[in-house]
């Protein structure tokens, strides 16, 4: 009789989708000591059962300001039921918590529910784990040896029998579903794989403009994309989601590298993918029959970066022992700087992966096709318009993102060149969001604006906004804006108009006009007087967006620096950690 281990269950919470790949990994983990148990997001879980449980590991995201994901919001506010007994005493835990250190409720979602769950009588089994996408191998930095120390410590409490060896790594784990193809003659196939799946309040909007805000000679191309609504209603600091789609020459390059080692599947095949077991669901949009083309189209992220799963894939494919040598190095904990510096660093996809493995290659089949390729994320987009000031549009504001590493083909996003290459008259499909920001409503509060680059876009939006509605002066309204130069000042007219109407102040950074580069942080210290005065005068909010690495660290330093120099103040950290406290200093950053 064949060996089953206890049942593990394996709950998350994901708004972007990578706290669900985390989890499946961790599932696939787990076949290797035999354990059984679901994957799930946490509410897709009855949240009844959990009091029946042995052993649940929670794996989430922090989105926002400290806010817990979508698909974990009745879990957690069932959590939150004051009158719920602790009656998880039988109850083992693990939580995992997938954040970014440059927001200052860095991982809130996972310490709030790894507190919540040790007050209703449950049982940690490791501590906390806090990954941050900041760091150099982004997530992976904590979540590998995490994972590692979670099923030493699994093992210990539920071992295997004498003589059971897990599942050897070279050892290709059986698929999560059952898939089926069949070529299609002409039978009917909706173009859109996801026509069947679309989110309730998804809707297609038509292209009516793209304009480039930058110079045609700077090397940064940036757009101004407005977009055809039907009305649909919005607020300064939302976001629109867009679920982009791989282009035709990289679904070309792909389908070439399949048949290129004998695996030869024509465009029109139609998959058609089964549950194997009732605890681990087919995706959505695969719940329908889908063609290859469109998966390749629509589906399977063909510009990811793989992570470390995909190379032990790769492993249990492979007849080559170079290629086992080589990928059994990169799923070590002492190759993990070999992999960082072969996929992370000069951001290899995974068609370029494949290229490098072709002994691996020739043996994909179709089912671990579905095992081996990510589904294409949906991306957010700060929303940079105004839904009274421009009527039936949403307007996004895009960095087209395109590169050079060490690699010979330029590295280019997904998603902005999605969006770039699009035509006026094209139509997509998009959905609205709450962002992270929520602006003051009162017309008599002070806003500091802090939006370097393609940072400026919800402000653009809440400006135009209050503009309409007669709430702007430049003794309320302060935004610092940071850029190059003239060549890459987004939006220019819109702002000098409003700066020459008094209907705001700007203040702007050119980091390349001057002998010595000034930034955004630069001003505020600059401007230091007039901000403590304001800081301590007035009902003042501070908003700060724009790119991760360190400009909002060095924005909140100039504030803190603003308060201690130009207010005297001794507890200058403490004074502007309030201000985030109480949602007056808020930050946004990608």
């Amino acid at each position: 009789m064949e060996f089953t281990n206890e049942r593990i269950t394996i709950l998350y919470g994901s708004q972007t989708g990578n706290a669900q790949d985390v989890a499946e990994r961790i599932w696939r983990e787990s076949r290797r000591y035999y354990f059984t148990g679901c994957v799930k997001a946490m509410d897709d879980y009855d949240i009844i059962n959990l009091t029946k449980e042995s052993c649940v590991i929670f794996i989430c995201s922090t989105t926002g300001q400290g806010e817990e994901p979508d698909n974990m919001k009745s879990f957690w506010r069932f959590l939150l039921r004051k009158n719920l007994p602790p009656n998880l005493l039988s109850l083992r835990f693990a939580v995992l918590g997938l954040g970014d250190s440059s927001y200052v409720k860095f991982n809130f979602a996972a310490k709030r529910l790894n507190k919540r769950l040790a007050q209703l009588g449950g049982d940690m089994l490791v501590p906390l784990g806090l990954a941050d996408d900041q760091h150099d191998l982004g997530y992976d930095a904590v979540v590998d040896p995490w994972i590692t120390s979670l099923y030493k410590e699994l093992l210990q409490l539920y071992p295997l029998p004498g003589g059971l060896d897990p599942l050897s790594r070279n050892t290709l784990l059986k698929p999560r579903w059952h898939v089926s193809t069949y070529l299609a003659d002409n039978e009917p196939v909706s173009s859109c794989m996801y026509h069947t799946s679309r989110k309730p309040d998804e809707f297609t909007v038509t292209v009516k403009e793209i304009t480039r805000t930058t110079d045609d000679s700077h090397f940064q191309d940036v757009r101004l994309i407005k977009l055809q609504t039907d009305g649909q209603h919005y607020v300064p600091g939302d976001v629109v989601v867009v679920r982009p789609r791989n282009s035709k020459e990289q679904v070309s390059d792909f389908q070439e590298l399949l048949k290129a080692h004998s695996i030869d599947i024509p465009p029109n095949t139609v998959f058609q993918v089964d549950n194997l077991a009732a605890d681990v669901p087919v995706p959505a949009p695969l719940r329908q029959q889908v063609t290859f083309q469109q998966l390749c189209e629509q589906y399977f992220d063909l510009n990811a970066v793989p992570r470390r799963n995909f190379f032990n894939i790769l492993l249990g494919l492979t007849d080559n022992d170079l290629e086992k040598e080589k990928l059994e190095e990169f799923i070590s904990a002492e190759g993990q700087d070999d992999l960082y510096n072969y996929c992370n660093r000069p951001r290899r996809n995974i068609v370029e992966v494949l290229q490098d493995f072709p002994h691996a290659l020739k043996n994909i089949t179709d089912d671990v096709l579905l095992e081996m390729f990510p589904p294409i994320k949906p991306r957010e987009f700060s929303i940079a318009s105004s839904f009274k000031a421009h009527k039936d549009e949403i307007h996004i504001l895009l960095a087209v993102v395109q590169y050079k590493t060490k690699l010979v083909k330029e590295r280019m996003g997904l998603c902005s060149n999605y969006l770039a290459n699009l035509r006026v008259g094209d139509h997509i499909s998009v959905w609205i969001k709450k962002g992270s920001f929520k602006f003051p409503v009162d017309p008599e509060a002070t806003v500091i604006m802090v939006g370097p680059g393609t940072g400026m876009a919800p402000f653009r939006s809440f400006i135009c906004e209050w503009e309409l509605e007669g709430g702007t002066s430049a003794d309320k309204i302060y935004f610092f804006f940071g850029c190059r130069g003239q060549s890459d000042f987004h939006c220019r007219r819109d702002f000098e108009r409003l700066q020459r109407e008094k209907k705001l102040t700007l203040i702007c950074a050119f980091s390349r006009e001057t002998e010595h580069k000034v930034y955004v942080q630069h001003k505020i210290e600059e401007n230091g007087d007039l901000l403590w005065e304001l800081l301590r005068t007035r009902n003042v909010y501070v908003f700060v967006a724009g790119n991760a690495k360190n400009m909002p660290r060095q924005v909140r330093e100039a504030f803190v620096s603003v308060c201690k120099m130009n207010g005297g103040m001794a507890n200058a950290d403490a004074f502007i950690e309030n201000m985030e406290k109480t949602g007056r200093y808020q930050t946004e950053t990608w």
